[in-house]
């Protein structure tokens, strides 16, 4: 019995032996380690192109364009405002009776140099003026000026002023003045202004005091580019007022024609 079991031991280790030895490349696609399978897949997630959204250009140019870049904009109908944004402000530089001496020109009775800010509708100017002649102390003054003006479109035209001049040796003064007027146009090329205008001034002075005049006006201004045929801009300007004060007799009229002929440049 014994003898049997030892032969039957002797005759299995070959096969167990051989069946040990087989290479990987003969074993059954299915029998990979798990450890393997797992490692293929972790690779494949991890160097898979990853998806991206392309963004479509929008077609507002509100929306492409920023605010600082474009101040005023219109959105839904309405004009939007930037805070960056600040108004054009005009400057005009206020030069007068700077002539030469050799001009042919009536000499001013006055020099004065400064500036203007603003259009017709708001302005402020100031000015440092002194007499013909060199800049002596006794005749020299600063004027300043604020005028509130309506539309150039409208029928009813009107305007608010005041100022002041401070002297270098005198008295101050305080002005104001306000005018009222209809504009009209009873032909094409003619446009008539009639206007009333009260303006009243005040000097820091015991013997002066207050002044008061009423003055009413005429306007009539006739542009003659088109019944000329000329090339240039011709308008003829003529101004009619008498200046009335409201305590006294010393009545003023005053008149004036201007010619001006404009010539477009390119």
């Amino acid at each position: 019995m014994h003898r049997a079991a030892w032969l039957l031991l002797l005759a299995a280790m070959p096969l167990a032996a051989a069946h040990a030895e087989q290479t990987p490349a003969q074993q059954a696609p299915d029998a990979r380690p798990l450890d393997a399978a797992f490692s293929e897949e972790a690779e494949t997630r991890l160097f898979a192109p990853i998806p991206h959204w392309d963004a479509t250009p929008s077609c507002d140019p509100d929306l492409d364009t920023p605010g600082f870049m474009a101040p005023m904009r219109h959105k839904g109908g309405r004009t939007v405002g930037n805070g960056l944004a600040r108004p054009q402000i005009d400057a005009v530089p206020i030069r007068r009776g700077l002539n030469p001496a050799s001009s042919p020109f009536p000499a001013a009775t006055e020099r004065a140099v400064g500036i203007k800010l603003g259009a017709e509708r708001l302005s402020l100017s100031t000015a440092i003026v002194t007499g013909q002649g060199g800049w002596q102390r006794n005749d020299t003054r600063v004027d300043w000026n604020v005028t509130r003006g309506s539309g150039g479109d409208s029928q009813v035209v009107w305007s608010a002023a005041t100022g002041g001049q401070l002297q270098t040796t005198g008295a101050a003064a305080q002005n104001a003045q306000a005018v009222l007027g209809y504009r009209l146009r009873p032909l094409d090329i003619v446009t008539l202004t009639t206007e009333i205008a009260l303006a009243g001034s005040y000097t820091f002075a015991a013997q002066n005091g207050l002044a008061t005049t009423m003055t009413p006006r005429v306007k009539a201004v006739a542009d003659l580019t088109q019944p000329l045929s000329m090339p240039w801009r011709t308008t003829l300007d003529l101004n009619v007022g008498r200046e009335m004060p409201l305590s006294g007799s010393a009545f003023l009229t005053s008149a004036s024609a201007l010619l001006r002929l404009e010539l477009p440049m390119p």
